[in-house]
């Protein structure tokens, strides 16, 4: 009978992550703008051990640093955490932190261990089925710390990690976020081979509790062994941490740019082929109005009064436009009517400018206010 409930919550889950998804207006994953850093295990749960050390002690350390080396590089990017101190946290809480803050990507961070001395290196897991023992080992590893919370057999629905048959259920739900899963798992991975130094172990999937709660692209890395002496060594010590830790931050910038590189160059698509342009030029203008050093929702409400509103990523700022016009002479008009109309405030029409784009990029800007080209 509990194979029942098991497939039950299955299908309550998926349906739960595609109303987290539709909720954020139709905008998910335009933007990296939260990241929710999971440091592994925590307080009564010391998770995998060392000869001399605890997963849970290297996995706060290493989280820490990469939270604050993301906040000094990206501004832009709120970091949360599901635990700064040596604390219990359980599975179900992490993802509810996760997906309450509406997050945009999720990181957790752990040490991985090993029967054998042998097996080194680093490794990254997204949600989906394991494919060997191997991997579906580690889920079980990581998902056991379920058994050490209170009330467990009824918050997961009697889920028992050490039981393969229940991991049929996991693999019954396949991330409506894979695709971005998989791709910030290999850009986490290469910078972790070329900042970190760590060797590649590949990206792998696996039936794990956390990111199967989770309603946002997530990932599992596996930082290296514990249980080889070596690795054990590089792992404690603070410098080898701290590359880690920009590893981690490095791969959060790099997807970030994709992302949004990728939105962008969808967001022009989208409006080449909804709106009128100038068929003998290609080329669009639209008022420009701002510079911000991070984005806004296009529902908030510095756009009252605008139509239209879309921005491109320049020199660090996010460059925020709005109209859309398919000749210099049209762009003019809209700005007029703006000003007439006197329903957008006077200090984003005073300095905006008319900006030129041609198969996306940036041509040229004029004040809108004069004639002067100024670029």
């Amino acid at each position: 009978m509990k194979r029942y409930y098991l497939y039950f919550l299955a299908l309550l889950i998926s349906l739960h992550a595609v109303k987290a998804i539709f909720a954020q207006n139709n905008n998910s994953y335009r933007y990296v703008d939260k990241v929710v850093l999971d440091a592994g295990h925590g307080g009564y749960d010391s998770g995998a051990r060392g000869n001399k050390s605890k997963e849970k002690n290297i996995t706060l350390a290493i989280a820490l640093e990469a939270g604050r080396i993301i906040e000094e590089k990206y501004p832009g990017v709120e970091v949360i955490y599901t635990r700064k101190k040596d604390r219990f946290v359980k599975l179900h809480d992490r993802a509810k932190i996760a997906n309450e803050n509406a997050a945009d990507l999720f990181i957790s961070i752990h040490c991985n261990s090993n029967p054998s001395t042998k097996p080194f290196g680093t490794e990254t897991y997204v949600m989906g089925l394991h494919k060997s023992q191997e991997n579906l080992e580690v889920a079980k590893a990581e998902n056991a710390a379920i058994l050490l919370e209170e009330g467990h057999v009824q918050q997961y629905d009697g889920f028992d990690p050490n039981l393969d048959e229940d991991y049929i259920m996991l693999n019954m739900f396949q991330s409506a976020n894979i695709e971005q899963s998989l791709g910030f798992s290999q850009i986490l991975q290469d910078r972790m081979k070329t900042t970190a130094g760590m060797y590649d172990r590949g990206v792998r999937q696996a039936g794990f509790v956390m990111l199967y709660l989770t309603t946002m692209p997530g990932v599992l890395l596996e930082t290296g062994f514990l249980s080889n002496p070596g690795e054990e060594k590089y792992l404690m010590e603070k410098e080898n941490q701290d590359m880690i830790a920009e590893a981690i931050a490095d791969a959060v910038g790099d997807y970030k740019q994709l992302i949004e590189r990728k939105f962008e160059a969808l967001s022009i698509s989208n409006n080449r082929s909804n709106k009128t342009v100038d068929r003998q030029t290609d080329k669009v203008y639209r008022i420009g109005f701002a510079r911000l050093k991070s984005q806004k929702p296009y529902g908030h409400k510095m756009f009252n009064g605008m139509k239209d509103v879309w921005h491109y990523y320049e020199n660090g700022q996010y460059c925020y436009t709005f109209g859309h016009a398919g000749s210099f002479d049209k762009a003019k008009a809209l700005y007029q009517k703006a000003i007439l109309e006197d329903k957008i405030k006077w200090k984003y029409l005073k300095s905006a400018e008319i900006v030129e784009f041609e198969e996306g990029k940036v041509i040229s800007k004029t004040k809108a206010a004069g004639s002067g080209n100024i670029e």
